[in-house]
């Protein structure tokens, strides 16, 4: 065990003067140095193996969780900038965050929203990652999201921590259903995602074109915008017969914004949309209304909206409209969750 000992720490005291580009020659004179003990490969390798597990383990235990202050934004935006280059670049796919000056306003539009919760993990003064917790009133869920951790340093642990500490603010607040949307091509995020709890429910597509402008197919629909507290209490029932709750706060805003549009046939609401776009959603009691509200919105915002990939319906329809898959991604949930029994389209959020 001494002897043992003694090896790990000469693999300390070797591996600390270790460079780029010297890497090998060290290593090098490493092995002769160590021929003396008459040690093979194996042994050297599982000594640096646990030399790992110390490093990881005491990085972890050295890193502190604090709340994102506006001083930071400009550092974490530029961290969540990279990672998401580095996973886009990888797959050959546009990144979700374009640019830094992109990253950088999200992260300070979050920190002004006071139903976002953000924190980071720092050690020293180096800051390791970030992530946020949305509500979104008087909606159930709790959603997490943007989940971002230095390249340099992923697979250290940062990202369960933050997580965790996400998870257990979320319980604080007394949400027990938690959602996100993860890419796919990010194994990693996904296997963290699993072994926090979540399980993926479904595979999304980023579909991107134009506004459909052949419109005639939905002229005899009684297609309108929503507009009353009563257009917006039939909408909620639509959406409880979805998902099991309401989405009003989102819906609230999208008619501010006015971009929320409804279905309504012999006074019925048969469909709605808050908005078609990253941050909008749908829900319509068939597929045929869920085309008609597509094709019926004026206005796209942002690079797509998202589309559960098992619709085969909709995705070709919209495929045939000109529309391109962008990227897949995945919706995954910790907690109670009830599947949709009606055609839907999530948001970025859930």
């Amino acid at each position: 065990m001494i002897f043992r000992l003694n090896l790990i720490k000469l693999c300390f005291e070797v591996w600390n003067y270790i460079q780029p580009s010297n890497v090998s020659h060290l290593f090098r004179l490493m092995l002769i140095k160590l021929q003396s003990y008459r040690l093979n490969i194996s042994t050297i390798v599982s000594s640096f193996r646990s030399y790992n597990k110390y490093q990881t383990k005491s990085f972890i235990m050295s890193a502190r969780i604090r709340p994102i202050e506006e001083a930071d934004a400009e550092t974490c935006g530029k961290i969540g900038y990279n990672a998401h280059k580095s996973v886009s670049s990888a797959h050959g796919y546009p990144s979700e965050q374009p640019s830094e000056e992109y990253a950088i306003g999200l992260l300070r539009m979050l920190l002004k929203n006071p139903n976002s919760y953000g924190i980071l993990a720092e050690r020293g003064k180096q800051i390791l990652g970030s992530i946020f917790l949305h509500k979104f009133p008087p909606s159930p869920i709790a959603v997490v999201g943007p989940l971002t951790v230095d390249p340099a340093i992923e697979g250290g642990g940062v990202g369960r921590i933050l997580m965790d500490a996400v998870i257990s603010h979320a319980y604080g607040q007394n949400y027990d259903k938690v959602r996100l949307v993860q890419s796919p091509s990010h194994i990693r995020s996904y296997v963290l995602y699993t072994k926090s709890g979540f399980t993926l429910r479904e595979p999304l597509f980023l579909m991107q074109g134009n506004v459909i402008k052949d419109n005639s197919n939905i002229r005899d629909l009684e297609l309108h915008k929503v507009e009353t507290d009563k257009d917006i209490l039939e909408c909620n029932k639509l959406c409880i017969q979805a998902h099991g709750f309401t989405r009003e706060g989102e819906l609230r805003h999208a008619v501010g914004q006015g971009v929320a549009i409804e279905i309504e046939r012999g006074g019925k609401i048969y469909g709605y949309s808050a908005g078609l776009g990253l941050f909008g959603h749908s829900i319509a009691s068939s597929n045929d209304d869920l085309k008609a509200l597509i094709a019926g919105s004026s206005i796209i915002t942002g690079p797509g909206f998202f589309v559960p990939a098992k619709n085969r319906e909709i995705v070709l329809w919209l495929l045939e409209q000109g529309f391109r898959i962008q990227w897949p991604a995945n919706l995954m949930t910790l907690g109670p969750y009830e599947e949709p029994t009606i055609p839907f389209l999530p948001s970025l959020a859930y």
